[in-house]
């Protein structure tokens, strides 16, 4: 009996374990335990973090695309009172993606790796 609930409690330990995906620049799993219950996963405090920042990024990035697509639009039609309201959008949606990038960049400077993905830039 004790022997089954050695293997139990080793089992459970490592389920705790932050489960994220990819490994570390170390080529080791990451060790912390498991705290936050996320779509990718049960995550540790750090990697979910860094995960909710990734997606901010996105976000805060389509935001911006969607905006300058739509002052295009606005200016074809002449539409010089819309096309200010959205610069004033566009500036307050860059400032937000900025601070986003500073906590990632804090983030990082606390060991935390970001992970690759494509970033698209805004039409000109």
């Amino acid at each position: 009996m004790s022997k089954l609930t050695t293997s139990s409690n080793l089992h459970a330990k490592e389920q705790l374990r932050c489960e994220v995906s990819k490994k570390t620049l170390k080529e080791e799993y990451c060790e912390n335990p498991g705290a936050q219950r996320t779509i990718d996963g049960l995550l540790c405090e750090p990697h979910a973090r860094q995960f909710g920042l990734e997606e901010r990024i996105a976000c805060w990035e389509a935001i911006l695309l969607h905006i300058e697509l739509w002052t295009k639009a606005a200016r074809r039609r002449g539409r010089e009172d819309i096309v200010w309201l959205f610069e004033l959008e566009r500036a307050e949606a860059a400032g937000a993606l900025e601070r986003v990038y500073e906590d990632l960049k804090q983030a990082e400077n606390e060991g935390y790796q970001p992970k690759k993905r494509e970033s698209y830039g805004l039409m000109s």
